[in-house]
């Protein structure tokens, strides 16, 4: 059986994404992964050891909340799925895990960012899209 990643960050857009996943998986009946990537902290840890602790617990507490609001919109439609948490670049990270012989594709929520945010600050969906070698369905 195939497997849909599904790209959760607690955010409007992925759980519009989780039920779009939901739906595609039943029609192709493929298994739900859920997938909260946590981001690399960027500071010296010699620094900021105590603040990167912090950073940590809170960005493993959101991960854990996001996964959760994702799996009781899957629960509600009557399926179950795995709840994945990674470390690393969030695009690459995706890309990475569909690599996997399991793996069909991955379901991303688009926060609609406009073309000049999307330059400025970086988007975990066009990334995707340009490095992944699964098919990338993206949710508006």
């Amino acid at each position: 059986m195939k497997t849909l990643l599904v790209a959760v960050d607690g955010s409007e857009p992925s759980l519009k994404g989780v039920k779009t996943a939901l739906e595609l998986a039943r029609g192709v009946g493929a298994q739900l992964e859920l997938v909260y990537v946590i981001p690399p902290v960027l500071l010296p840890p010699s620094t900021y050891a105590e603040t990167i602790k912090k950073l940590e617990e809170a960005n493993s507490a959101m991960a854990k909340e996001a996964l959760e609001k994702g799996k009781a919109i899957v629960v509600a439609g009557g399926a179950q799925c795995d709840l994945i948490t990674m470390h690393g670049a969030p695009a690459e990270s995706l890309a990475d895990l569909a690599q996997a012989e399991r793996v069909w594709g991955v379901v991303i929520g688009a926060k609609g960012h406009n073309a000049l945010s999307r330059v400025l600050l970086g988007s975990t969906t066009d990334r995707l899209m340009h490095i992944c070698a699964k098919p990338v369905l993206v949710v508006r």
